[in-house]
């Protein structure tokens, strides 16, 4: 009833218009078949849904699949493995999933599985360059430490 509603005040000026020379042509058409195909009732609603829901699958995310799995082996030789070894645990898990989506035939899912686990993957390759530059950080302010103090003692036997 509310798209009924709808449908009819909203395109009761095309219907008024009498020409469509004012109106793109294309808009014109898709007024007219929302239009009558609301008009037609609820079983051309279900006949249009099941023609429809086939050319919904969509073609398998090969592509999305290899970016995941190239971002999981990057993270890897990042030294995810080291420092994130839980993330790139799940990236692994997710991209194994999806490889069996996609030999399901559930393409959707496969590849929301594939770009769930090629996000997770590159997190872990950040945070594990975060990790590493974090520690040689560290190192370097040990090493500033030591230095420091053998220059403090240096001075202290000269004096």
């Amino acid at each position: 009833m509310i798209f009924r509603i709808f449908i009819k005040t909203t395109y009761t000026p095309i219907r008024n218009l009498g020409s469509c020379e004012s109106v793109d042509q294309q808009k014109v058409h898709i007024m007219f078949t929302v239009n009558t195909f609301f008009r037609s009732g609820s079983s051309a609603i279900l006949t249009s849904l099941l023609l429809f829901l086939p050319g919904c699958s969509s073609t398998p995310p090969k592509e999305v699949l290899s970016q995941a799995e190239t971002a999981i082996q990057n993270a890897d030789r990042a030294g995810a493995s080291q420092y994130e070894p839980q993330l790139l645990s799940s990236a692994r898990t997710k991209l194994s999933r999806a490889n069996k989506e996609m030999a399901d035939e559930e393409n959707d899912e496969a590849r929301r599985m594939a770009e769930e686990a090629f996000s997770e993957a590159v997190l872990a390759n950040a945070k594990a360059e975060a990790a590493k530059q974090a520690k040689e950080t560290d190192d370097m302010k040990k090493a500033i430490q030591a230095l420091k103090q053998e220059a403090s003692r240096e001075s202290e036997s000269q004096q």
